[in-house]
């Protein structure tokens, strides 16, 4: 038996989770041209999904999630110990006058668990947030720190490259990024479960030394509540 990974199925996961990711009902070539693959092995593994409902086409031939997506949503919500875990915590006790999110990362993306808005009762959790570059994300560079410069380089422009390496330093000398943006914004991310997710906290304005600090440790103590073992 190979032990070689199945490129067709790795290429079907792939062009699924780049479908459900769009916020619209979207053509092969497109798709293809994100996922920097052919159209025709694009459209094949489209229409090989739609034979058992999980993706669909509108009248134009654009490509959406098929009902089947919410079966394979719903059980992957019951397999995410992450979720479970962190679901509770976050509605019990995330604050409530700045953004809190939790997210993962995938193919230099991230994906949100759980994202609210200042003032907001209810989230976003795993629906109704898009994909974010890494890069762009203080959630994606606490991730991505976890990785040599040698192979993050080579996927990011220049200029992105500039923006990201000097946090992705910072992030490696301590447990937590923070990052202050060009408009004034901080935002403060602790990666959790073992690199695997990290918890953030954005839309903090005008915070001195001693509110950032607070800020820090309450990033800190909700990080514990939702993952206890955490290894940062």
């Amino acid at each position: 038996m190979s032990s070689q990974p199945n490129q067709s199925l790795i290429d079907g996961i792939r062009c699924l989770q780049y479908l459900v990711s769009s916020d619209k009902a979207i053509g092969c070539r497109e798709l293809a041209r994100q996922m920097g693959m052919n159209s025709t092995r694009v459209n094949r593994l489209l229409m090989t999904m739609a034979s058992v409902g999980l993706t669909m086409q509108d009248e134009h031939r654009r490509y959406l999630p098929g009902p089947g997506i919410h079966a394979l949503a719903a059980q992957a919500i019951r397999g995410s110990s992450l979720f479970a875990q962190a679901l509770p915590q976050l509605e019990a006790h995330a604050p409530r006058d700045i953004v809190v999110a939790l997210g993962v990362l995938w193919e230099d993306q991230v994906i949100y668990i759980w994202h609210s808005e200042p003032g907001e009762r209810t989230s976003q959790a795993l629906a109704g947030f898009r994909m974010l570059p890494a890069w762009q994300s203080v959630i994606g560079v606490a991730l991505l720190a976890a990785e040599p410069d040698e192979r993050l380089q080579p996927r990011f422009s220049e200029e992105q490259w500039m923006q990201i390496a000097p946090l992705l330093a910072r992030k490696r000398e301590a447990e937590h990024l923070i990052w202050h943006r060009d408009d004034g914004e901080i935002s403060m991310a602790l990666p959790i479960n073992n690199n695997r997710a990290a918890l953030a906290f954005a839309k903090i304005w005008q915070a001195d030394a001693g509110q950032l600090a607070q800020r820090q440790e309450q990033l800190q103590t909700l990080a514990r509540c939702i993952s206890p073992g955490r290894a940062g």
